[in-house]
């Protein structure tokens, strides 16, 4: 199989030398001429660098299949330039974070051409790129079986198994990934949050953070993102000074966080976690408002132990993750999905950014179980987090009291709350909407209720 990949910038070159450790040949493209300078300089065995589209095709015997590592807005203008040097089953794989609806009508209109599709999404970062990504795959099944072997090769491991996955139709690759970049945001945030909390409400340093955050990375709560927050948050630039102290507020998104609200929304599934991380990057360019209404005095100074944060972490990271896996076992509403969910946890096993011990605990359970509902979630935090989840509600009691803002930890106790405590909020909605709206009530039996205020 010649493989060709387009855009070689940071996730496309180390894709790139990736392959060719595997002893595969890769042909490229690239625009960019400090991105082929650079490339030129490097001189990478198995790399055929070319300065345009028709000379790579050209090199490449058929059936091929090209990568797009590209921007999500210039996947469309590059595919059709593709199509008119392409043969009847080439396969042509988009690897950006595309919008699942958009692998949709690209698979339907290269399939018209006799142009396979397959739409990609690749976990990992650069880094996850050239030493084993995790992969989500959907498209023509035909395609994937020709070319899965070359993706398997280079995908990361988990007890010998690829972190590669084929989901079917063909946007469901893209939709696995722009879910795992949902709770990712959450569980990037909800870190975010427990460092602010540490510093504000129990005056912990950053080097005491470091050293905490250490330690539970030895527990079954450990995680990639810990494990880099644990090491940002100790980071000094040459003057000696913290890159947390030097760096701008403003947090930057590429829309998947937002596909994924869009889709909860579409589905009518509550992701308050991934919500609340996705407003907060909204709102973070007015992080620096000058008119501060609490200093966060620290009164006095708290101390928590290991085993308190470890259940913290836990429970927020059990919580965003359930509420993203539950939006994906509802998505085979839609007629064009029929996702697994052991499938799912497959390929986040290993290379992806959502890895970790905490991940292949909640697999496990998953495994026994058999089942994605909230009796799971029950079970998983139960097992993890005692005494009616005290230590996560003082944690958040004393981020409240001193105005340290949490909203991820405070939707996901919100959302645990609505779901394991009584209340009548649902029944008190239902008799408001009632009472101005008239909309009809029925009782817990489904029978017809008619209160007084429904006669005019």
């Amino acid at each position: 199989m010649n493989i060709g990949i387009i855009g070689l910038g940071s996730m496309g070159l180390n894709l790139a030398k990736n392959f060719i450790t595997k002893n595969y040949k890769v042909h490229a493209f690239e625009k960019n001429e400090n991105i082929i300078q650079n490339i030129k300089s490097e001189n990478i065995d198995g790399l055929s660098l070319n300065l345009s589209l028709e000379k790579m095709i050209s090199e490449m015997s058929s059936p091929r299949i090209i990568m797009l590592s590209l921007p999500a807005n210039n996947i469309d203008e590059c595919i059709n330039e593709l199509i008119t040097y392409l043969k009847p089953n080439d396969i042509i794989a988009d690897l950006g974070n595309s919008l699942y609806l958009k692998s949709i009508e690209r698979y339907n209109s290269l399939k018209n051409q006799e142009i396979s599709f397959l739409g990609i999404g690749v976990s990992g970062g650069p880094r996850g790129a050239k030493n084993g990504p995790a992969i989500m795959a959907g498209g023509c099944e035909k395609a994937w079986n020709n070319v899965k072997h070359i993706f398997e090769d280079i995908a990361a491991k988990n007890n010998n198994k690829s972190a590669c996955c084929f989901f079917g139709s063909p946007g469901a690759g893209h939709f696995v990934k722009l879910v795992h970049n949902g709770i990712e945001y959450a569980l990037m945030e909800g870190l975010a949050e427990i460092s602010n909390i540490l510093k504000l409400s129990y005056g912990m340093n950053n080097e005491e953070q470091t050293e905490i955050f250490n330690d539970i990375l030895l527990t079954e709560t450990s995680s990639f993102l810990l494990k880099i927050t644990s090491e940002i948050l100790n980071a000094k630039n040459y003057k000696n000074k913290y890159y947390l102290d030097e760096v701008e507020s403003k947090i930057e998104q590429n829309g998947t966080g937002i596909w994924t609200i869009n889709a909860a929304l579409e589905l009518g599934v509550s992701i308050p976690s991934i919500y609340e991380s996705v407003s907060t990057r909204s709102i973070s360019n007015n992080f620096t408002n000058d008119n501060i209404a609490n200093k966060n005095h620290l009164i006095k100074k708290q101390v928590i132990s290991v085993c308190e944060l470890e259940q913290v972490i836990f429970f927020n990271f059990a919580c965003s993750l359930y509420q993203g896996l539950n939006l994906i076992k509802e998505s085979n509403k839609w007629e064009f999905f029929n996702f697994k969910i052991e499938d799912v946890f497959q390929a986040w096993s290993a290379g992806c950014i959502l890895q970790g011990d905490y991940l292949n605990k909640i697999s496990k359970i998953y495994k026994k179980n058999g089942n994605l509902n909230f009796n799971f979630l029950f079970d998983i935090i139960s097992e993890k987090c005692s005494g009616n989840l005290l230590s996560i509600r003082n944690f958040n009691i004393k981020s409240i009291e001193l105005a340290v803002p949490c909203p991820v930890l405070s939707s996901n106790i919100a959302y645990y709350d609505l779901i394991f405590s009584k209340h009548k909020i649902g029944e008190t909605i239902q008799l408001q909407r009632s009472f101005f709206g008239l909309h009809p009530l029925k009782d817990k039996e489904g029978r017809e209720i008619n209160p007084y205020w429904t006669k005019l």
